[in-house]
């Protein structure tokens, strides 16, 4: 009995410490100016929003990701050594939570702009290319964002009424603190709103601009609208698979079936575009950054709202973007295809999912974050050597197109 008492004590005082060194979620960074209206000149890389960030003279790059919820620093880094400020419990794209480290960054210069007290996350596998990310804690701060990729700029204020026409370059006065925004909601600090994928199905999607999906919906979901229902508005289910395809800082999304569609019709604030093909995902229905190749996206800190304002005045807006048709996940550290469409280029040519890049062109591949940087060149074909879940190895010619 005495033992039993004192493993229960054990335990809870093992709770207690682990409560104890559980950090909580704070945006309360300060600026360098009071009143403020800035730009700072932006990359836009293969649907990815990269930013110039001064920190100690020197100059990095971070990734643009609204749907993290704060800064995030790798373990290799020297950013990673600041004071530590306790764990917190952070999620993933694919739902996944674990808990990590927080920091303190020094003071972060955007532009002219300085930022004092920002708080890091700290993730033990590093995204190539990439020094951090900037995550939405950049909002929930206090600050307004406007993301324009067509002029390649980033503009950041904490006025007020912080668009004008200047600003919106299209000679026009926007304002997504009133009628022409919609309300965002948070949930675990990052933003979602009420997207319409198609008919009159509402539902309620991330804004997530690390994403590269311009829209994912979850599985789940999609079973609960569409049902038994043989016809469903403005939407074609164009084949059905099974395993995965989005990783998150944690791994990757638990494998099940996965449904491609196209959208005839799809709203996104005020917004509408056609000819949309996506897929669904084991993790949250969200809206990615291919959005940004369509339209300014602004979100005004002090009301919570977005808008999106669209660089063509025709709508719907027709996307006619390619279907996902391969996908490369991690497994043990070596890329692997996580999932491939029965109709699509890949899987004619033989790739199966399961299998396993080991060479290209005869020359050994060691690694996920390799493969990603392998200088591949667009419209030349290549030999790939996989090898599947019973290790059987095989040949595959394919132009892999970056």
């Amino acid at each position: 009995m005495k033992r039993i008492l004192y493993l229960l004590f054990a335990m809870l005082s093992q709770t207690i410490v682990l409560h104890a060194q559980l950090g909580r979620y704070k945006a309360d960074f300060s600026v360098s100016a009071c009143e403020f209206t800035d730009s700072v000149d932006i990359e836009w890389v293969d649907d990815q929003v990269y930013v110039p960030v001064r920190v100690m003279g020197r100059t990095l790059r971070f990734l643009l990701d609204t749907g993290a919820s704060q800064a995030v620093v790798f373990h290799n880094s020297w950013l990673a050594e600041g004071p530590s400020v306790g764990s917190i419990i952070s999620h993933d794209a694919t739902g996944r939570a674990d808990t990590v480290q927080m920091v303190m960054l020094p003071p972060l210069q955007l532009g002219s702009v300085m930022l004092t007290g920002c708080r890091a996350t700290v993730h033990q596998h590093a995204t190539p290319g990439i020094d951090g990310i900037l995550g939405f804690d950049l909002v929930n701060g206090g600050l307004s964002l406007l993301i324009d990729v067509k002029r390649q700029k980033l503009f950041i204020s904490n006025c007020r009424n912080f668009l004008h026409s200047s600003l919106a370059g299209d000679g026009r006065t926007v304002n997504p603190c009133r009628s022409e925004g919609v309300r965002y909601w948070l949930n675990y600090h990052v933003p979602y709103v009420m997207a319409v994928p198609f008919g009159h199905t509402r539902l309620r999607a991330l804004i997530d601009t690390g994403s590269r999906h311009f829209f994912a919906m979850n599985k789940s979901s999609f079973d609960r609208v569409v049902g038994d229902s043989k016809s469903v508005p403005y939407l074609t289910i164009e084949g059905r698979s099974y395993g995965s395809h989005i990783t998150g800082h944690y791994g990757v999304e638990a494998a099940g079936e996965v449904v491609f569609l196209q959208h005839g019709r799809f709203l996104f604030g005020h917004t509408s575009f056609c000819d949309l093909h996506s897929v669904s995902t084991q993790g949250g229905t969200h809206v990615g950054a291919p959005i940004l190749n369509y339209g300014r996206l602004a979100f005004c800190a002090r009301h919570r709202r977005m808008l999106f304002m669209p660089y063509s005045e025709e709508q719907p807006i027709s996307v006619g973007n390619r279907q996902l048709e391969i996908a490369f996940v991690a497994y043990r550290g070596m890329p692997q295809v996580g999932l491939v469409w029965e109709q699509g280029v890949p899987f004619r040519q033989g790739f199966r999912q399961g299998d396993i890049i080991e060479q290209i062109d005869h020359l050994p591949v060691t690694s996920l974050r390799q493969f990603r940087r392998w200088p591949f060149e667009r419209g030349r074909e290549y030999l790939f050597t996989v090898a599947d879940s019973l290790g059987r190895k095989r040949e595959v010619r394919w132009v892999r197109l970056p």
